[in-house]
Order: structure tokens, then C-alpha cells, then sequence
């Protein structure tokens, strides 16, 4: 997208002491710490060296900020900076740090906690003996395919094009039902600093996010067919229930309403955003078929510990989602509704119980497991996937401070 926009964005809006990943449209790694409030860090790789650019500033001189940044930055590569992504990871193998320490992020400290979280989530990864698997698009004559009794994305020789179950090698069709799926996707999201735990393959990552269609920005590629490129606005949460829009460039082989808020099953390729597919949310709403609450639960999932989710923060979300987004003017008929709906949040299929403040949780996994039996959801204590959840519980609680919604 536009450097100046996702910069100031970012500078503007992640929270102190995080680290973001962006790379150029020529490839080159920058890693941008929020050192904090007003203090940010932006180091690049080039000619095998880490160089740093540094700027303290405050609320009325950030964008004056983001200008110099960008001035010194395409000073320094030699070349105007038109374009960043965000990216899952910066590789700064082939350079020489010594010059220049790393971001606070890289302190052995925080460090080993990530290396305990990534070898959880592959041990998260090993497939159990039978699995279903969700196709999603081919590369190379292999299929990568979403699979929800671990969350993982896979690469497979068998190239189907329905939802199908594997067992003892042998691969046959399955009949689902359509909304236990939404429900498992919708708690798949895309953290922007460190991409997704789970469904995540080499370069791609697999998640839900809402946005809005703001019109064609021109034409993209991906896997040799061409695609529309699109300005979306999307909308980042922390899990405190803070919410704000956000404007990303994605591609997308589909013409869509405008003034409609779509949900959409993205795949990230470590430079850019490209929609799967999606469908109308307020539609849906209508309908009866999934409901704005289910999908602002769905995907504060996330934000659990335990398996309980704190109802002030959630509260919180649906409160900031309505004034921000369906007040405005999109889906206003709705208000009444959402808010009338929040008052029996058992109609959403993900919650257990309601305590307090504490709204104890069904893991989307365990949710698979029973629903896709036919039985009723509960958690996976005892059945042959309790170690998944288990592993579930155990990253999802640490890894995401800010996400798509």
C-alpha cells in the first residue's frame, strides 16, 4: 500500500515497545520498533548492513515525521519509497548487525519465548490420524488446503474441491455444515506485527477479515492469473476492545456492492493480500444465517485465556464496532439489533457460559470435533484431539495483541 499511509498509520496507532515487519516492492526488509509513545525506530538491510533511522516526535508532528522518514529512507536505498507491506518476517541474514543494535524485540529474553511458542506450534501442526481438509488454491500442481482439527494449513498431492476427510491415506467427500465453518474461520486472524499462529505454510498465511470495498486502484497478480487490485478499509482490534479502521491494498477477481461490509478469507503471501472469498455480513445478519455478534465473538476468540474471554473487553468491541462503523450510516438498521442480541450472547454457538464478567468459551477446534460428529459443541477434554486444544489454549493466550477484525 502507500508508504506514507501505512507509516503513519503505524506510527500512530501500534502500541509501544512493538515491532513491524514491511519490505519494499523492490524487496528490501525494513523492521519499524515502537520504541515508545512518540519514539520509533526504523532499521533496513542493505549492502549487507544494518542501518537505523530514528525520530521522536509528538500527536501534531507525526505525518511531518512520517515525510522525513520516508526522505531519509529513499535517500539512503537510492530510489523514492512509493509502496510498503507488511510482511510476516524481516530476514536480515546477509547483514552485519554490529553496527547497529536490533530492536528491543530481539532481546534474548523475549526471544526465548518465542522460540517456546513456535516449537508449540509445531508440535500444533502434527496431523492427527484422521483430518478433513478445506481446499483453497493450488501451486504447482499441489493443493494447500485449511485443516480444522488443527488449525494448520497443509500441502497435498490430493487435489479436491470440496470440503473432504482424509483417513488411512484414502480421501473421501464429506457433507458439512456451512456455518460450523464459518465459525472456525472466522477465528482465524492475522496479527499485524507477527501474521497468524496457526494456519500459517511457508509464505502464506490463512485468515477471516471484515473490510469494505473502496474501489479498483488498478490490476495485480497472483499465480500467474490476473487479479483487481483494491484500496479496502479494514479494521485492527487489540484485545482490550479498542478498535480503528485501517487501509490495505488487496487483490480480488470479484465486483462487490459498495457500502457493504464483507467478511473475506484472505491469504498472505508475505508482501500482499489476496481474497479467496467472501461473503455480505449484514446480509447474512439478515437472514438469520451468521450474525454480527457471532462474527465480533468469533473473532475476539482470540483475545481468551483459559477459555474465557472478558465480557467488559468484548462489550467493549461491540460497542466501538456499532458508534464506529454501523452508526455511520452502513448497516445502521442493525444497531437495535446487535445491541438487543448482546443480551442473549447464547444464541452465539462459541459461548458456554456467562459468569460475571467472564464468558467461558468453546475452542473452535473442539467445536469442529463435536459439531462435525452431529453432537452438541463442548470442550475437548477427552476426545482424541484434547491435545490440540490443549496447544490451542496454550498459544493463543500469548500470541496476538492487535489483529484484523
Amino acid at each position: 500500500m502507500k508508504a506514507y499511509d501505512l507509516l503513519a498509520y503505524l506510527l500512530e496507532h501500534l502500541e509501544p515497545n512493538s515491532v513491524t515487519a514491511l519490505v519494499t516492492t523492490e524487496g528490501i526488509p525494513l523492521m519499524l520498533s515502537k520504541d515508545s509513545e512518540y519514539d520509533v525506530t526504523i532499521y533496513v538491510c542493505k549492502d549487507e548492513n544494518v542501518k537505523k533511522f530514528h525520530k521522536v516526535y509528538d500527536k501534531p508532528t507525526i505525518h511531518r515525521a512520517v515525510i522525513e522518514l520516508l526522505e531519509e529512507l529513499s535517500n539512503y536505498i537510492g530510489k523514492d519509497i512509493e509502496e510498503l507491506n507488511i510482511t510476516n518476517t524481516v530476514k536480515f541474514e546477509d547483514c552485519v548487525p554490529s553496527r547497529q543494535p536490533l530492536p528491543r524485540k530481539e532481546h534474548k529474553p523475549q526471544r526465548k519465548n518465542v522460540i517456546d511458542t513456535k516449537s508449540l506450534i509445531e508440535e500444533m501442526k502434527k496431523l492427527p490420524a484422521e483430518y478433513n481438509i478445506v481446499p483453497l488454491f493450488t501451486e504447482n500442481g499441489k493443493l494447500i488446503a485449511f485443516v480444522p482439527e488443527n488449525l494448520s494449513l497443509i500441502l497435498t498431492d490430493k487435489i479436491v474441491k470440496t470440503v473432504s476427510k482424509v483417513s488411512d491415506g484414502n480421501l473421501s467427500q464429506v457433507k458439512i455444515d456451512p456455518v460450523t465453518l464459518i465459525y472456525v474461520i472466522s477465528t482465524l486472524k492475522f496479527d499485524l506485527q507477527k501474521g497468524t499462529p496457526f494456519s500459517q505454510l511457508d509464505k502464506y498465511s490463512f485468515f477471516s477479515a471484515l473490510y469494505q470495498d473502496m474501489g479498483d486502484i488498478g490490476e495485480g497478480e497472483f499465480h500467474g492469473r490476473k487479479m483487481i487490485k483494491k484500496q479496502g478499509k479494514f479494521f485492527s482490534v487489540t484485545t482490550r476492545g479498542n478498535l480503528r479502521p485501517i487501509p490495505l491494498e488487496y487483490l480480488d477477481i470479484s465486483k462487490e456492492k459498495k457500502n457493504t461490509l464483507q467478511v473475506g478469507y484472505f491469504v498472505h503471501d508475505g508482501e500482499k493480500f489476496i481474497k479467496l472469498n467472501s461473503f455480505d455480513l449484514l446480509d447474512y445478519h439478515e437472514k438469520n444465517i451468521f450474525t454480527i455478534n457471532a462474527y465480533l465473538f468469533s473473532s475476539f476468540i482470540v483475545s481468551q485465556k483459559d477459555f474465557t474471554i472478558d465480557y467488559q473487553n468484548f462489550d467493549k468491541l461491540l460497542s466501538n464496532f456499532v458508534n464506529s462503523i454501523l452508526s455511520k450510516g452502513i448497516g445502521a438498521k442493525y444497531v437495535k439489533d446487535v445491541f438487543e442480541l448482546e443480551t442473549i450472547l447464547y444464541d452465539i454457538q462459541l459461548v458456554r457460559a456467562v459468569s460475571g464478567n467472564s464468558i467461558s468459551i468453546i475452542d473452535p477446534i473442539s467445536f469442529w470435533y463435536y459439531k462435525n460428529k452431529g453432537e452438541e459443541a463442548k470442550v475437548c477434554d477427552s476426545c482424541e484431539l484434547k491435545d490440540k486444544v490443549d496447544l490451542w489454549n496454550r498459544i493463543i493466550k500469548n500470541f496476538y495483541r492487535e489483529f484484523l477484525l
